[in-house]
Parts: C-alpha cells; structure tokens; sequence
C-alpha cells in the first residue's frame, strides 16, 4: 500500500507518541528482561499505552518503529506490534520465560497495520558496511547491533519478498542468522539461494541470534559469526 502524505506523518507522530510512553513502561521492562535496553533507545522503540485513533487494538504492546534514514514524513516506513501481556511473557510466579516458551494463545505474537506490506527493518545497516547480518526478527537485528554490527532484519520467515533482493546485490558478505528450528533454516536456505553474498549462520537448536547473544556474550557471539577481533 502506498501512504499518502498525511498517513505518513500520522505514522511518524504514533512513532513519536509511543516513544514517549516507553520510559517505566512494561515494554521497557520486556527489552531489558531481553537484554535490549540500550538498542530500544536506539531503535526508538514504544510502548501503546495511549494510541492513537484506529490503533486501539494495539494497546499494551510494544511498538517496533521500521527507521528510515530519509527523517521528516519519511522517517518511518510502517511499524510492528509486539504482545508482551504478562499472561503470555511470564510464568506462574510472574517472572519471564525464555523467548521460545512464551505461550501467546487465541492472538498474534505480532501485529501489523492493515494494509502495509512487509519491510526490512533497519535498512539505514545496508549503508554502513559491505558486510552485515540478517536476522529473522526485528529484536534479532537489534540484539546482533548490540555487537556493532550492521544488522537488518525480515518480520517472519513467510514474510522475504522479490523487492528485497536488490538491497544485497552490492554487498561483500550477507550473514543469514534463522532461528534454530525447521522453519528458520528453511527461512535461512531460502536466502541463501536468492542471495549471492549469502552465507548461513547456524546457531544452534532452540537459539535465535538475540537468545545466543544473552546467553554466550558478545565476544563468543561475535567468534561465532565469524566476525571475531
């Protein structure tokens, strides 16, 4: 769908507002549980505690901006609503559970604004190096960030389109980070087929690049992508 003007500065002023809410919220709690504080300052991540007309149906949930380097009206291409509802995020005691173990029943973990096609996210990382790593997930792309690397990421593996070959044709090196389970190595294989920079990424069963950073640190995440100083 292409925006008229005054869709895409109603969209930079959501992103503005949500921004604003973020602070103490829950979805900051979430991103530092997730090892992302930092990065959600970087990637003005929100939090909908008051949205916007006609986003209602988003309250609660955290508001994953897609930056883009243009600023003014074009300053956002869309945004993704993430459930992070305590009855789906945590256990019996109130504390998190991993990722993997969330249980999001009866609704979408993700929420996309109708009408709006899949992006990369984070594509101002395609200007900055001739190598970078993409990530199946937006939070992915913001934790391999975390490392000081350029990170793009696909909201899901269904989610590739044909657009978005050309945005890695000029590249040296594409690292493709899927999740480790069958539909993110068959997400990764996909890629890799398309892509000539392409190289996979494995991290192991059950991981994602952002669960594989928490747990191993950024110099053993870093060795493992082959990046290692």
């Amino acid at each position: 769908m292409k925006l008229r003007e005054s869709q895409k500065a109603d969209l930079v002023a959501a992103g503005k507002r949500y921004s604003s809410q973020y602070p103490e919220s829950a979805a900051a709690q979430y991103m530092e549980h997730r090892g992302l504080g930092e990065q959600a300052e970087q990637f003005r991540v929100g939090y909908v505690s008051d949205p916007i007309t006609g986003h209602e149906w988003y309250r609660g949930r955290l508001a994953i901006p897609y930056l883009r380097p243009a600023g003014g009206v074009h300053a956002l291409a869309t945004m993704r609503f993430r459930c992070i509802a305590d009855e789906c995020v945590k256990d019996g005691s109130g504390a998190y559970v991993q990722p993997h173990e969330e249980a999001h029943e009866k609704h979408a973990k993700y929420l996309t604004i109708p009408g709006h096609n899949p992006h990369l996210f984070n594509t101002a990382a395609l200007l900055t190096s001739s190598t970078v790593v993409l990530c199946e997930g937006e939070l992915d792309a913001m934790a391999v960030s975390g490392l000081g690397v350029p990170a793009v990421g696909v909201p899901g593996v269904a989610s590739w389109r044909d657009h978005f070959d050309p945005a890695f044709a000029g590249l040296a090196t594409t690292l493709v980070v899927g999740d480790g389970d069958e539909a993110g190595r068959a997400f990764t294989r996909k890629v890799c087929e398309r892509l000539a920079s392409a190289r996979p990424i494995d991290l192991g069963d059950g991981y994602d690049a952002n669960r594989f950073i928490v747990t191993y640190g950024k110099e053993a995440s870093r060795e493992r992508l082959g990046l290692a100083a």
